[in-house]
């Protein structure tokens, strides 16, 4: 059998608990501004289906569909597991491949080791209201 040389990928983060939040993603060293850290594809859903995520665990997992508003995103990759500040250190961008979305996670600046990756989700998940 002939082995085909595949590069493996270091992912510079690594999947943490976090005290009080749950699982996060931590950064395992050094990362610029301005990097990208990840991607990940996405569920599509029709309307009727985003209620049902939303008011779920899924629901930082969910993303506004950047064409249609008849349709929503779930992530389903590591990005997912990354948490909410008001005052974050990384933003997401939706990428389109082919048919298909992908959600990408980029640094706004520099991170240290240890620190974790947060998004602004753009509401409070805290909330009740």
């Amino acid at each position: 059998m002939k082995r085909v040389a595949i590069p493996l990928t270091v992912r510079p983060y690594q999947v943490t608990a976090i005290p009080g939040r749950g699982l996060g993603l931590t950064a395992c060293s050094i990362i610029g501004p301005r990097t990208k850290i990840d991607d990940c594809f996405t569920w599509e859903l029709p309307k009727r289906d985003i209620k049902h995520v939303t008011e779920t665990v899924l629901n930082g997992n969910y993303f506004d569909h950047p064409l249609c508003s008849q349709r929503g995103l779930v992530a389903i990759g590591h990005i997912s597991l990354i948490n909410h500040d008001p005052e974050p250190n990384c933003e997401w961008r939706m990428v389109q491949v082919h048919d298909r979305w992908m959600v990408e996670a980029w640094s706004i600046r520099r991170l240290a080791s240890g620190e974790e990756l947060t998004f602004d989700y753009g509401y409070d998940p805290t909330s009740k209201g």
